[in-house]
């Protein structure tokens, strides 16, 4: 909860309006924007397209290896060097947080308690930290697995992101 108390305190990256809502989105958002035959794109596409004006994003730092790394992989070190810089446009370095031992001890209960993989529950920590709206595409190995919320968040599938 650091994060989110500074990000307050000092007013945010932007214009920290209260109808300004935080979303925490697994990286498979940002990869299936970019891939031309994802048949979920477009949801993609127009939940990252309203981040700037109605959320604010709080990730884990490994979203940048899983996005950027993707990238590199499949297209090329430029394009995943310039969509890094995207990210960094997207994401208040206040609310990034650093997937470090301390992190990640205190976020691998989670996957006991939901039965999701070890990286889902990086995300999965970030959201319940900053009390943030979660998103990913994966609906049964991740989303569908939270319906025992005891952490009082809202998942979503793409999909069904209602907001």
């Amino acid at each position: 909860m650091v994060h989110l108390e500074y990000w307050r305190n000092r007013g945010g990256h932007g214009d920290m309006s209260e109808t300004k809502q935080i979303l925490t989105l697994d990286s498979n958002i940002f990869v299936g924007a970019m891939k031309g035959d994802e048949p979920l794109r477009k949801n993609c596409l127009e939940l990252i397209s309203r981040v700037p004006d109605s959320f604010f994003l709080a990730e884990p730092s490994i979203v940048y290896q899983e996005v950027c790394g993707t990238i590199a992989r499949r297209v090329g070190i430029a394009q995943a060097h310039e969509f890094g810089e995207q990210l960094d446009r997207l994401i208040a370095p206040e609310l990034v947080f650093d997937c470090d031992r301390s992190f990640c001890m205190s976020s691998y209960f989670l996957c006991s308690e939901y039965g999701i993989y070890a990286t889902d529950a990086l995300y999965l920590s970030v959201a319940i930290s900053c009390k943030a709206i979660l998103v990913s595409m994966d609906g049964e190995d991740f989303v569908d697995k939270l319906t025992k919320n005891h952490h009082n968040i809202e998942a979503y599938h793409v999909s069904t992101f209602p907001h």
